[in-house]
């Protein structure tokens, strides 16, 4: 086969995805005839006709022994310097280069050309008008414009990046900072007063935009990956007039930096504009259809209910001793993340460098969080400050709307799955059908399920295995929650989107605020979260009514994944789980501590057996509890968690203020029948 046309098929296979040779072996008729007419439209020459050309004799690289060059080649390379000089505004070629040593000239000086527009434009300042608009359709920007709204653009003797805006403007110190690298020897109330209230505005801009690109619904249309190549899906032809388009186009840029951080909404939809509680009512509608008969026979009925939403104060605060503090931090993150697409300024950094912090703590909070009441005026732990999914999911349980599956308690990671697929039966024995129920399970028992999976179905290599449902049940069918801590073995089966997460305003978490204490400042942010299941199921009034349903008016099905106790253990180890379930003892058990107890999470003590009764008395470590709690049926439960306390510690001679927990335990709530 001549080695060009052996080239050219090769690369025709690799563009259509048909690289290995068993690619090449599944290849159907269809894909023969797109690989022949992809073959004619790439080379202008039917396969047939190449593969009856004779062998070749000369180099195959498009020119022969002596350095010409090949028409198609010539062609080629025609067109490529055309592009370069309509970009560079140079003239054009007359003709294309027939020899090597003729296109290497022309290639070299196509090359110069281009550096040196690239140098002459980079040192200019912004137009007053945009130079450039990024239409819908997502073509790239000029390389001037990249070059200033990436911040690669040299500064000016006036501006950053030559960018002609008042955020942008040389002179204060912290632009200096951002310019020269150097920042002032020592900083007075009027340096924090002048930063402060540009910083300020900076933010309510920044806010601005996000409320715009949200009420917009074109937040979902930036994408980081293809912004930083400069390109993009917004329509910027209708450029703010107070910002520039430059201004817009970074703020942008950050609000999908910030966007590329993990987040939990794809798997927990995000509603927004809950304000402090709001009702979304449900209806269950029982069965309808029954045989023929005349006249008026009626059957059905629909239970109304609904479902609350909440949101909880949140809020980010952090202190400067001084802006030396800011800029100190400021260098030492720039000369750690030198690689970052875009050159921070002081006003991006904030937002970049915290905004990601609190979104990372948001994100776990919106899975494990547990709303308690604050101890003090001291710092508290960042996953007790709002109700996360499974708290929402916990809750419904305990309002009687969803009857977990008491025998489905912890598992190991060598049973999860068969668990699962337990679990997953029993729901097919209650619904119809499982069109759109999925299984939700720890991120963090993946491996445990992979390995268990293959072991058990690996001989069947479409996972049909001796149960119709493994196929819905492989590893790329469950959704696997992150942020789960290794003991959480909490499991559920709904329909996506059930269980959501609420806050006020999109972002409004990085509306970030300087506030002034003399030449000190303090940065903060307030916002407002939650999470609940839209349906969990209709309300019962007692658990034994619950049980009676048989699980027929439910949306949303749980585990039950509690550790239950030794008999006549007094001493709960919490490492095991945070649902400790007492065992049956052989004598009356007073629980007394908790011990390895994260100050994180809240722990229920639930009553598992009322012989010789597990019980806590308000004594030693639970003196803060409301009273004893002695329970009086199985399912009678009491919540704890652990009381912290500020404690000064020195750390390589340095004192600082650190909350420690006091080894003691207070009540959040309890039942007992």
């Amino acid at each position: 086969m001549n080695k060009t046309v052996k080239q050219r098929i090769t690369d025709t296979f690799a563009l259509l995805g048909f690289t290995t040779k068993e690619k090449r072996d599944e290849m159907t008729n269809e894909d023969w005839n797109n690989f022949k007419a992809e073959y004619k439209k790439k080379y202008g020459v039917d396969l047939q006709e190449d593969l009856d050309k004779p062998e070749e004799e000369t180099p195959p690289a498009g020119s022969d022994a002596q350095g010409s060059i090949s028409p198609e080649i010539q062609k080629q390379i025609f067109g490529a310097l055309e592009d370069v000089a309509e970009a560079t505004g140079t003239p054009p070629p007359a003709q294309a280069p027939a020899t090597i040593e003729e296109a290497s000239q022309s290639f070299i000086s196509a090359m110069n050309a281009a550096t040196q527009t690239i140098r002459t434009l980079a040192t200019q300042p912004e137009p007053s008008t945009p130079i450039a608009v990024i239409a819908g359709a997502g073509t790239g920007m000029t390389a001037q414009a990249f070059a200033i709204v990436m911040g690669h653009s040299v500064h000016t003797k006036t501006h950053l990046f030559g960018i002609e805006n008042d955020y942008f403007k040389r002179g204060s110190w912290w632009n200096e900072l951002v310019a020269t690298g150097k920042g002032k020897d020592d900083y007075r109330d009027q340096d924090a007063t002048d930063f402060r209230a540009a910083f300020n505005n900076y933010t309510k801009d920044f806010k601005a935009r996000c409320i715009e690109l949200a009420s917009s619904n074109q937040i979902g249309l930036l994408d980081y990956n293809k912004m930083i190549k400069g390109e993009s899906y917004l329509d910027y032809s209708k450029m703010n007039a107070k910002l520039g388009e430059y201004i817009v186009r970074r703020m942008d840029t950050i609000i999908a930096y910030l966007r590329t951080l993990k987040s939990v909404a794809g798997i927990f939809p995000v509603v927004s504009n809950v304000q402090n509680k709001m009702t979304a009512p449900t209806a269950f509608f029982e069965e309808l259809s029954q045989s023929y008969l005349s006249g008026h026979h009626f059957k059905g009925a629909v239970n109304f209910d609904g479902e609350i939403y909440h949101v909880d104060d949140v809020m980010f605060k952090f202190f400067f001793d001084d802006p030396k503090e800011l800029e100190k931090q400021y260098i030492g993150y720039i000369n750690r993340e030198g690689s970052n697409p875009m050159k921070w300024t002081l006003f991006e950094w904030c937002i970049v460098h915290f905004g990601t912090l609190l979104f990372n703590e948001q994100q776990r909070r919106r899975v494990v969080g547990m709303k308690i009441p604050r101890q003090g005026d001291f710092p508290q732990p960042a996953m007790l400050a709002s109700d996360g999914v499974l708290r929402a999911i916990q809750r419904v349980e305990e309002e009687l709307k969803v009857l977990p599956f008491f025998e489905l308690k912890i598992y190991d990671r060598s049973t999860i799955v068969d668990y699962v697929e337990t679990f997953y039966e029993k729901v097919m024995e209650i619904l119809p059908n499982m069109e759109g129920y999925l299984a939700y399970v720890n991120e963090k028992h993946k491996p445990w399920y992979v390995k268990g999976f293959r072991e058990k179905y690996g001989k069947d290599s479409d996972f049909t295995g001796t149960k119709e449902n493994v196929a819905d049940l492989s590893p790329n069918n469950l959704i696997w929650v992150p942020n789960m801590a290794m003991n959480d073995y909490k499991m559920w089966i709904v329909k996506p989107g059930n269980v959501e997460n609420y806050e006020d305003k999109p972002n409004e978490m990085y509306a970030f605020y300087f506030q002034q204490d003399l030449e000190q400042l303090m940065m903060a942010s307030w916002w407002k979260e939650g999470s609940g299941v839209l349906a969990p199921g209709v309300q019962f009034n007692t658990l034994d009514d619950l049980k009676a349903s048989g699980r027929r008016m439910q949306w949303l099905f749980t585990n039950y994944p509690v550790v239950t106790l030794d008999p006549d253990v007094t001493v709960i180890d919490g490492l095991t789980g945070y649902e400790i379930e007492t065992g049956e003892n052989t004598t009356t058990v007073k629980i007394t501590d908790i011990q390895n107890a994260s100050v994180e999470r809240i722990y229920k003590i639930i009553c598992g057996d009322t012989t010789n009764v597990s019980k806590i008395t308000k004594a030693g470590k639970f003196a803060n509890i409301k009273s004893d709690w002695t329970p009086t049926a199985a399912g009678d439960y009491i919540k704890v968690y652990a009381e912290l306390k500020l404690e000064s510690q020195t750390v390589n001679g340095k004192t600082k203020n650190v909350v420690v927990p006091t080894g003691n335990f207070l009540e959040l709530n309890r039942k007992v029948s």
